[in-house]
């Protein structure tokens, strides 16, 4: 992929928007190519918070990147045809960057939740709400440090910023940061929720005409919207966690039901649990320590989407839960646990008995699903408290069907990026979540040590240095492209979820001492249809 210089920036208030677009729209089939002699290239806008580019070809591989340090958080829509600051339709998709240039760029007013040190876990620096009916009123709210020159503190300021803003525009301040987005059963805003004292209060999109949707017995310390797993329209109600307790909130006829769960090892830190979403319910898995002669256990609860019941437990296992899922279109429940070895069940949405579907000899791992297969890297960890050494090896990844079959043999010396390449958005306002499209998977792998100075600890890992990239289509689940070689670095991971009709994407290279400030991490643009498209865009590991 080649670099290039020239990107365009628009102004709004205090923020700065990054947009444009490309050629390739073709009315009935989605996204794609135009095809032929001199048709227009689909051009893809992707990023992260770290460095972002402001657009990237898929087919030449030409990009436009800028560093960090000029800005502080940052948001990015990819949904759709219309443009987020005209409303005008581009006949394309359309594509909206928003980041701060006249805001703070230090951590504590741009992270959230705990990347934040000593912060709860539903502290947000900034937020981005798309307005996928009418784009330019899609909103972006930054936080400013009041007199005491902090964030997170009582007298913190929230700006919002519309997309359709023009550059002589104020930003709006408005009372607090939202915690949750209300939309229309199209996907236009009608409001937000907020925290105030004692009350959740639905404001409308402009932030005024306040309505109580629940009073609590003291003022609300946590809250937090919980996931929905529907992938079509939005809810006129939803789940949330507030101080520790699951309640459900209707925003159609406001409401508040009494509380439908209590987490037990819940803190304003951490949320004591893992949670995941059907179309239907949310699942809780809670995890109890060994104690007084009882070994350690776990439980899974199921509570319906809409609040009608408590929570039930669907299943209790003997072991620690450490990830939960329910895939996109899917009818099964994922989760690993360790037992002490790792392991891989699932269960049926419609209930019944837990069955495995990997089980390894060694005693950590992750795992991505999709609704038929699970692609899972499992590998040896070992601490040494007395030496402060972390040791990680014999890692590996497989492949398996939800239906329990084999596609995937164990690799040696191999990893799966944590997360992939989803389906594009198709041309509507409706859809809220797309399946995996692509995994990565990077072979031959080499040990890195990483010393961590936040801990002390040094770290020796299977790393991804050196290794290798392969495409793998969840369709096939058959090795495609060779995306190419990362260079040797300190890299010992790789993470990245990105969309994109053209394929193209970013991920990020991290180790131990990787913290939120890019400068600790490395970011790469590729392409996963293209063999030979890995590029390295920054040089930090």
């Amino acid at each position: 992929m080649r670099r290039i210089t020239s990107w365009v920036a628009l102004g709004a208030a205090t923020t700065t928007l990054l947009a444009g677009c490309g050629g390739g729209y073709r009315y009935g089939d989605g996204y794609g190519d135009g095809g032929g002699p001199g048709s227009n290239e689909l051009i893809s806008f992707v990023g992260t918070t770290g460095v972002f580019a402001a657009w990237a070809d898929s087919e030449t591989g030409e990009f436009a990147a800028a560093a960090s340090g000029s800005y502080a958080g940052k948001r990015q829509s990819l949904h759709g045809s219309i443009d987020f600051m005209t409303g005008q339709d581009l006949m394309q998709p359309a594509w909206v960057e928003i980041n701060e240039t006249g805001a703070t760029v230090d951590d504590t007013c741009s992270l959230s939740g705990t990347q934040v040190a000593g912060a709860n876990t539903d502290y947000a620096g900034v937020y981005f709400a798309a307005d996928l009916q009418n784009p330019v009123n899609s909103a972006y709210f930054y936080r400013l440090p009041g007199l005491d020159g902090s964030c997170d503190t009582a007298d913190d300021v929230v700006h919002m910023v519309r997309t359709g803003m023009s550059s002589t525009d104020a930003p709006i301040t408005v009372s607090a940061m939202p915690v949750a987005t209300v939309h229309s059963a199209t996907g236009s805003i009608t409001g937000f929720v907020i925290k105030s004292g004692t009350q959740l209060v639905m404001v409308d999109n402009t932030f005024a005409n306040p309505v109580v949707l629940g009073t609590f017995a003291g003022t609300i310390g946590v809250a937090i919207a919980l996931p929905v797993g529907t992938t079509q329209g939005y809810p006129t109600g939803q789940l949330f966690l507030v101080d520790g307790n699951v309640v459900h909130v209707n925003y159609a006829s406001p409401a508040l039901s009494a509380t439908l769960f209590t987490i037990p090892g819940w803190t304003p830190t951490s949320n004591g649990a893992n949670f995941a979403a059907s179309p239907t319910a949310l699942y809780v898995s809670v995890n109890t320590a060994a104690a007084a002669g009882a070994p350690e256990s776990a439980s899974i609860y199921t509570i319906p989407a809409d609040g009608s019941a408590a929570a039930a437990v669907v299943d209790t296992e003997a072991s620690h839960i450490d990830s939960l899922s329910f895939p996109v279109g899917g009818t099964n429940l994922v989760w690993g646990e360790t037992t002490p070895t790792y392991t891989i069940r699932a269960m049926a949405q419609s209930g019944g008995t837990p069955f495995t579907l990997a089980a390894s000899s060694v005693n950590a791992g992750m795992f991505t699903a999709t609704a038929t297969t699970v692609y899972y890297t499992t590998w040896s960890s070992a601490t040494d408290n007395t030496a402060r050494t972390v040791t990680r090896s014999a890692t590996t990844t497989a492949v398996v069907g939800l239906d329990g079959t084999v596609i995937q043999a164990p690799l040696a010396n191999s990893t799966f990026a944590s997360g992939g390449e989803e389906q594009p958005w198709p041309d509507d306002t409706v859809t809220t979540a797309t399946p995996y499209e692509t995994m990565i998977q990077v072979q031959g792998l080499t040990p890195v040590t990483v010393a961590d100075p936040a801990s002390g600890y040094t770290y020796t890992v299977d790393g991804v240095s050196g290794g290798t990239l392969v495409a793998i289509d969840t369709g096939t689940n058959q090795p495609g492209v060779t995306i190419g070689t990362l260079p040797v670095s300190h890299a010992t991971g790789l993470t990245g979820t990105f969309r994109d009709a053209g394929h193209t994407g970013f991920i990020e290279a991290t180790n131990a001492a990787s913290t939120n400030d890019p400068a600790t991490r490395d970011l790469y643009l590729l392409n996963t249809q293209q063999a030979g498209t890995l590029t390295r865009i920054t040089n930090n590991l």
